[in-house]
């Protein structure tokens, strides 16, 4: 009894000096920024489009209207407003008629924008960036597989989002990166402190919620 009290308050404390350490860490990222190289890699800098692809895909991060959503749908539309012979593909789930779901509204958000209807075709049925991407494939048909493709999402998934397509048959593959744009006002003093510590905060778990998943999608094969 004693040895296993022994044991089991060493591992305690180990657990609570490792729980400390990344509390550490996190308030130091927190402070001064996430690890510049590792946020250029994950939104995929390298993977910006650099010719006029045949299929625009922009993939749902929420119903409509949520923001994720809704700017990756204005990054759509400026950059495929204009070009010609161009096919959009929006995709997210929708349980039944699709036309009156957020994955309506997101066509219809496109149409607002000035992106003809007829140029727009909906992906309902993936629950996840990997059936999305293989959902895509089938819909569009083999020969659009070699053809370009830019897929626009936001955030750190961008590079999963591309190397999924890829692993689906998509052999030119790009990203489109929708960012939020800081305003230009000048807000005052302090405000690394009033916004930019919390804001790192959250993207830090954002961050590392997408490491994990990347390294699930690389063991299953699926990027």
């Amino acid at each position: 009894m004693g040895e296993n009290s022994s044991r089991f308050i060493h591992l305690l404390r180990r657990f609570v000096w490792t729980a400390a350490l990344l509390f550490v860490l996190q308030l130091i990222f927190a402070i001064v920024g996430l690890p510049r190289p590792l946020c250029d890699w994950l939104h995929a800098k390298d993977l910006q489009p650099i010719e006029t692809p045949h299929t625009i895909v922009v993939l749902g991060g929420g119903g409509v209207p949520s923001a994720s959503t809704l700017l990756r749908l204005y990054y759509a539309a400026e950059f495929g407003r204009g070009l010609t012979g161009v096919t959009f593909v929006v995709s997210l789930p929708a349980d039944e008629k699709p036309d009156e779901a957020s994955v309506g509204r997101m066509r219809n958000e496109l149409v607002t924008r000035g992106i003809p209807a007829s140029q727009i075709r909906m992906e309902t049925r993936g629950l996840s960036t990997r059936h999305q991407a293989v959902n895509i494939g089938s819909l569009l048909g083999d020969k659009a597989r070699q053809k370009p493709i830019v897929v626009v999402t936001s955030g750190y998934h961008i590079r999963r989002a591309v190397l999924a397509f890829r692993a689906a048959g998509f052999t030119n593959v790009r990203g489109l990166l929708a960012a939020n744009v800081e305003a230009e006002a000048d807000f005052g003093w302090f405000t690394g402190l009033r916004y930019g510590v919390w804001n790192n905060w959250a993207q830090e778990a954002e961050l590392m919620r997408e490491l994990i998943v990347l390294m699930f999608y690389k063991l299953h094969g699926w990027v």
